[in-house]
């Protein structure tokens, strides 16, 4: 009975730990990531890349001041699209021609406090 008990929690547990990471898809449609300290969401439309943060508790992380890089496999070539704030927790870049609907890839973003987070688009 005891070891039932332990199990149930036990699994009970486990759950929650699962529900804690980054859902595949994000607040605006995207695809998104754990980026360490944030959650990172890619939008694609055409040839424009959008990326937001938000924090684990599904809050925006302000952008302004900060900068990044998408290094995206396009083709079986690699892009790197040039990632600026634009307003809110949404940074965004523009590609040299269209990009898929999901583009493989890192994206690195440095924030205005100093500090760098990394997420992957698998």
């Amino acid at each position: 009975m005891i070891l039932r008990t332990f199990a149930f929690w036990g699994a009970l547990m486990m759950a929650g730990v699962a529900q804690a990471h980054a859902p595949g898809v994000g607040p605006n449609g995207g695809r998104q990531v754990d980026a360490g300290s944030v959650h990172m969401e890619m939008v694609v439309r055409g040839d424009a890349l959008t990326i937001y943060l938000h924090d684990h508790s599904d809050k925006p992380v302000a952008t302004a001041g900060g900068q990044g890089v998408a290094i995206l496999a396009i083709d079986g070539r690699t892009q790197r699209i040039p990632l600026a704030p634009a307003g809110g927790n949404a940074l965004k870049g523009t590609a040299t021609a269209p990009l898929p609907p999901q583009p493989k890839g890192a994206v690195q973003v440095t924030l205005a406090s100093g500090g760098t987070v990394q997420g992957r688009f698998n």
